[in-house]
């Protein structure tokens, strides 16, 4: 993140993302819309290409597409509410905060992106609960800090995970706290899941031969030179390649931030 976004989140106190993390963010809001949006096609080559070769008339089409747009509407404030700040009004020092995320790393298992003096930007990983893993940024204040925690933009499909964002906000803030009451941390013994173990290879067992058959259906959609066939067949081989992508990134990602995160708790 450069000033200008530094600068602009302070003043708006909400999170900036880039072009393709909104689109992740949203990706639910568009997931949704697809379905009117095909429907949208079918009244087009009713009315403009007379191609249409369905049985339902426009108007059967469109009642059948206007229900989808409400819990599109719907999500699309939840995931903007998402990205608003909460502000935490409390003194500290460098050391204070440098322990509460140690002790944040440890409850929690956050990666650490960036730690500098004027924010700091974390991930914490799916390890197979609610949320695929999620993004969580502080913007340090004269006065206090603005903390955010959503989805993992970076890893489509991550949209969600409620539970995990206030988790990773009040553990953060609550050790934050106890450093400055002299509280020790209590810590527990657990064991660190890693990207490579039986739960996740098992999950990826099922989702990578998943993929290639929603790929052969793409392509085998696209041949058939209609337009929602080929429509169709580019969202299905673009949803899986972008999963495919985000999640060999992903990977790769974790095991750069474990040998961080190694370094900056010892």
């Amino acid at each position: 993140m450069n000033r200008d976004w530094i600068k602009n989140m302070k003043e708006t106190q909400r999170l900036k993302l880039s072009f393709w993390q909104l689109l992740s963010h949203y990706f639910i809001v568009v997931f949704i819309l697809s379905i009117p949006m095909f429907t949208l096609i079918s009244v087009f080559e009713i009315y403009v290409t007379k191609t249409y070769d369905g049985v339902r008339t426009a108007e059967e089409l469109l009642r059948f597409s206007l229900p989808w747009v409400i819990p599109a509407i719907a999500f699309f404030f939840i995931q903007r509410q998402q990205l608003k700040f909460k502000k935490i009004s409390i003194d500290y020092n460098d050391e204070e905060f440098k322990e509460a995320v140690i002790r944040t790393v440890k409850q929690l298992e956050w990666t650490i992106d960036k730690n500098n003096k004027t924010y700091l930007r974390a991930h914490r990983p799916w390890n197979w609960t609610s949320s695929w893993g999620e993004m969580i940024t502080i913007i340090k204040l004269s006065d206090g800090f603005l903390i955010n925690s959503i989805g993992d933009p970076n890893a489509w499909g991550s949209g969600f995970g409620y539970y995990w964002n206030k988790k990773n906000i009040k553990t953060f803030i609550k050790n934050l706290s106890d450093i400055k009451k002299g509280i020790p941390l209590v810590e527990k013994i657990e064991k660190t899941e890693n990207e490579w173990s039986f739960k996740r290879i098992a999950v990826r067992l099922f989702i990578y031969p998943l993929s290639a058959i929603i790929i052969a259906a793409g392509i085998i959609a696209i041949s058939s030179a209609t337009i929602r066939g080929t429509i169709a067949g580019i969202a299905g081989i673009s949803f899986v390649s972008i999963w495919i992508y985000a999640d060999i990134r992903l990977i790769l990602k974790q095991k750069k931030a474990r040998k961080h995160n190694n370094v900056y708790t010892k």
